[in-house]
């Protein structure tokens, strides 16, 4: 029995749209493993690590503002809560009061990982900062470039 191209060509196509079918069947059906977690806006209280990388992989930016209750801390506060108001679906605040110097922290963590420190950012800069290193474009980010 002679077997031609015709055929050979007909059974490789078929046996690529099986696995083809069979692969989007079990990728429906992969657990993955974790559960949707709720994303404020605001956290007072300290989070996992486990919940940063969750809000990270959901490609908000984190600013982590651990400060030591003060006057420059009066002042500082406004400046982040303004700037989550107006960013509230792309960036989270995470702002605690510590007791030591050596656990104060002013940053922004990226969702590529990157940790920018913001000592001495105006809220025109700390917009700037964001918008080059966020993964989703807010509209704002967007129209400066125009």
């Amino acid at each position: 029995m002679k077997i031609d191209k015709q055929v050979i060509f007909t059974i490789a196509v078929g046996v690529m749209m099986i696995t083809w079918a069979i692969g989007m069947a079990l990728s429906y059906n992969i657990p993955t493993g974790g559960q949707q977690i709720q994303i404020e806006n605001i956290y007072r209280e300290p989070i996992s690590g486990q919940q940063k990388v969750g809000i990270l992989r959901a490609g908000f930016v984190i600013i982590e503002y651990q400060y030591i209750p003060g006057e420059e801390s009066l002042e500082r506060i406004p400046v982040y809560e303004s700037f989550i108001s107006r960013f509230s679906d792309f960036a989270v605040l995470l702002e605690l009061d510590v007791q030591y110097e050596n656990e104060t922290l002013n940053q922004m963590l990226t969702p590529t990982g990157d940790v920018i420190p913001l000592e001495n950012v105006t809220e025109f800069e700390l917009v700037d900062i964001f918008c080059e290193n966020t993964f989703v474009q807010p509209r704002e980010c967007l129209l400066r470039s125009i």
